[in-house]
């Protein structure tokens, strides 16, 4: 089974992608299960939402409380499956893992009288040896502490790291570099991917500038995990990790 999270295939207005796409958006295909974590416009994107549900016709949504409405407003035939926090997804008695729905410190609004109308949230992917953690948006706040707790320690971590300047805007939306890398310990992390930084222009401080500061903690010995930072259309091997 295929998963694709947040997709943003296309530049818009306050939206342009900072480099080309690893791939053509028609190349999008053989998805089973479109993960939106939220429905902020750089993660829920209507023509890429359109796009990915015309080129795969077997795709489910699986998203959040009040998404299936904002959804249907885009592709009215596309399955969804929403889930609060904590709650597991129905994936059927075959499927190869199970996917959760967690908590994030975050928000929604996408037009002037939707403001937390929708649920947002993260998502935890669990095989049968391997837990898998798409962190979402958010700020720094105790559900890392909650979902370790329930969880354990995870393998491996999709944070985000950019989008934290200036920081009286975006500390209450983002975690800072140092403040993904206190999430990742608390998860008790094996592996971090930092993701969410350098591919739209979305806040103050320069597109180099998370990887950088992330890289720096990761040296100084403050981050336990093992950090991986791909390229633009670079294949993780993650089955290949110790």
């Amino acid at each position: 089974m295929s998963l694709l999270f947040d997709p943003v295939l296309f530049s818009s207005l306050g939206l342009r992608h900072r480099h080309a796409l690893p791939c053509r958006p028609e190349d999008v295909r053989n998805i089973d299960y479109l993960l939106l974590s939220h429905g902020h416009r750089d993660h829920l994107d209507e023509q890429s939402v359109r796009l990915v549900a015309r080129q795969n016709p077997q795709l489910s949504v699986l998203s959040s409380l009040g998404m299936a409405k904002l959804v249907h407003s885009m592709a009215p035939a596309l399955p969804v499956q929403e889930a609060g926090w904590w709650q597991q997804y129905d994936l059927g008695p075959d499927a190869p893992f199970e996917i959760y729905y967690l908590p994030a410190s975050h928000w929604h609004r996408r037009g002037l009288f939707d403001l937390n109308q929708v649920l947002w949230g993260s998502f935890l992917i669990k095989t049968e040896d391997q837990l898998i953690y798409f962190a979402g948006d958010t700020s720094y706040a105790d559900h890392f502490e909650e979902i370790e707790r329930i969880f354990g320690p995870l393998d491996i971590v999709l944070m985000p790291i950019g989008a934290y300047k200036p920081p009286f805007m975006m500390h209450q939306s983002h975690v800072n570099p140092h403040e993904a890398a206190k999430a990742t310990n608390v998860l008790r992390a094996g592996h971090v991917v930092p993701m969410h930084y350098g591919t739209f222009d979305l806040s103050d401080e320069p597109a180099s500038e998370p990887l950088r500061l992330l890289s720096e903690v990761a040296a100084g010995g403050m981050l336990r995990a093992a950090l991986h930072a791909p390229a633009v259309g670079e294949v993780l091997r993650w089955r290949e990790w110790e």
